[in-house]
């Protein structure tokens, strides 16, 4: 029998539709704040326990001037290490572990880092309740939710109001290490 007190999970279909009304509104008074910016990334940052959602925005200009530096620092780092004397063992870690793209490495350094936010107040009493029945992490249900929402953003074409870079990403950034930073959806690409 469920005790009373244990958390129910989240309504991950609530959820969904409110974080899609939630990056419609956002789009909007991006492109009424930002008309001339041209937009290159639209990513969903989430802690998914605590249940925060924030959406960014980055430009083009912005993520190409933090892919750069970000490429010579993974360039840097990768010369180090796989010059060490037993560096190539780990050739696989150390190619995969930071990745050279084209767009900033997190949503944190995206020029609208924190454009805005959504709070889902159940998210945190359900993830951190110790009588839940032991699971997979449960950043996959929130992966799940956040790729809905993506599709749901490009499919409905939410993105239209925007100046948009050629392609354009939707993503989502996880807290966790080996996810980081994932694009879910490309968008507008070149004829």
């Amino acid at each position: 029998m469920k005790n009373s007190a244990t958390p129910h999970e989240p309504d991950w279909a609530i959820a969904s539709t409110k974080l899609v009304l939630a990056c419609d509104e956002a789009i909007g008074r991006f492109a009424r704040e930002h008309p001339d910016a041209c937009c290159s990334f639209l990513a969903l940052a989430v802690g998914s326990c605590f249940g925060e959602v924030v959406i960014a925005f980055d430009t083009l200009a912005n993520g190409l001037a933090r892919a750069k530096r970000h490429e010579s620092l993974v360039v840097r780092t990768r010369n180090r290490t796989l010059a060490t004397e037993f560096g190539w063992r780990n050739v696989g870690f150390h190619l995969n572990r930071s990745l050279i793209v084209s767009h900033a490495p997190s949503a944190a350094e995206f020029a609208y880092p924190d454009f805005a936010r959504m709070h889902f107040a159940d998210w945190e009493p359900y993830f951190l309740d110790r009588d839940r029945p032991a699971e997979d992490d449960p950043t996959g249900k929130v992966a799940v939710l956040l790729q809905g929402v993506a599709n749901s953003i490009v499919d409905r074409g939410l993105l239209r109001r925007l100046n948009l870079a050629s392609p354009f990403y939707v993503g989502a950034e996880f807290a966790r290490e080996d996810l980081g930073l994932v694009v879910l959806r490309a968008t507008n690409w070149p004829s």
